[in-house]
């Protein structure tokens, strides 16, 4: 299982600080930090689905060592071609990654995976390479990214639990 409700409940109270602060500055404090905060919960998750999945799975210590310090600590970032795909590579091979796009593509969850996390890398980029000097920014409201962690995370939990069968 896929943990998601402090990350659900941050968010919650982000949005509710951003509809109350009492400037614009604040409003974009929250809802960059509302993006950073669902980004760093995707890497983590991700890991996490990994690391169990080899834990469950390998007999020896040694390769549930190296399936975390090889294969997933490594790895920075939450894009699906160039951050998922080739962790699930490493610890499944490229024939079960194939069967399991396969499976998950036949409702296009790869698809909007690939689309929604494309999105959201943009609008993290933006919000934690820039500061708030000069000309305004403009930042999804807390509550656009809670439907970002909404749709994410239905798919994260799909592979999750392709995984587990």
């Amino acid at each position: 299982m896929i943990a998601k409700s402090y990350i659900k409940s941050t968010l919650i109270e982000l949005d509710k600080l951003y509809n109350s602060a009492s400037s614009q500055k604040k409003a974009i404090y929250f809802s960059k930090l509302a993006v950073i905060e669902l980004c760093g919960w995707i890497e983590e998750t991700l890991d996490d689905i990994i690391i169990k999945h080899g834990n469950r799975n390998l007999k020896s210590v040694d390769n549930k060592n190296y399936c975390k310090n090889k294969i997933v600590n490594p790895n920075y970032g939450f894009q699906y071609n160039n951050n998922i795909r080739p962790m699930l590579i490493s610890l499944l091979g490229l024939i079960q990654v194939e069967k399991l796009e396969l499976e998950l593509e036949k409702t296009a969850q790869i698809t909007l995976l690939k689309s929604n996390l494309g999105n959201l890398k943009s609008t993290r980029n933006e919000a934690a390479h820039t500061h708030l000097k000069g000309v305004t920014r403009i930042y999804n409201a807390p509550s656009r990214t809670l439907g970002d962690f909404n749709r994410i995370s239905t798919i994260l939990e799909k592979i999750d639990n392709e995984l587990r069968k």
